[in-house]
């Protein structure tokens, strides 16, 4: 509270900029957590031998929904705080290299949001070698941003 009071008396950019790195976090969390409930639904299913049942598949679209959602966000977010914070995005290639991780998850996340729309309105099952695919992707995505923003924040 003191911080935010000292913070005040700076102007208005520090204060968007802790708006926007709150934002920028609850996104992230959200997420990494509907990604992991969305594959351990698909995986359980897959045990059991046997497709979702419909109300399983309307959960699982909406999970990938808001996954998109929250990643989106993150875009939206990141954008101004990179302006805010650095002024440019000339920030060397370990931030390159975060934002090409992170446009490869954006990429697989509306992939699969797709996928699920289209096998829903056609009264399917996800197919599973899609559902199978975009896993892996995100997993990688995600360390390649993990490794970018590792090399960025301590060089």
């Amino acid at each position: 509270m003191i911080r935010l009071l000292i913070f005040r008396s700076c102007g208005f950019k520090v204060t968007t900029i802790i708006l926007l790195k709150v934002l920028h976090y609850v996104s992230l969390f959200l997420a990494g957590g509907l990604g992991v409930a969305n594959v351990m639904l698909f995986k359980n299913h897959q045990i059991a031998g046997m497709p979702p049942a419909p109300p399983v598949q309307k959960t699982m679209m909406t999970l990938a929904r808001l996954g998109l959602i929250a990643i989106v966000i993150l875009w939206i977010t990141g954008i101004p705080l990179t302006y805010k914070v650095y002024g440019s995005f000339d920030l060397g290639w370990p931030f390159h290299l975060k934002l090409l991780g992170a446009t490869s998850l954006l990429g697989a996340v509306a992939f699969l949001n797709l996928h699920l729309t289209k096998q829903s309105r056609d009264g399917n099952p996800p197919n599973p070698k899609v559902i199978k695919m975009i896993p892996p992707m995100a997993r990688v995505s995600l360390v390649v941003v993990l490794i970018g923003v590792a090399v960025l924040t301590t060089s």
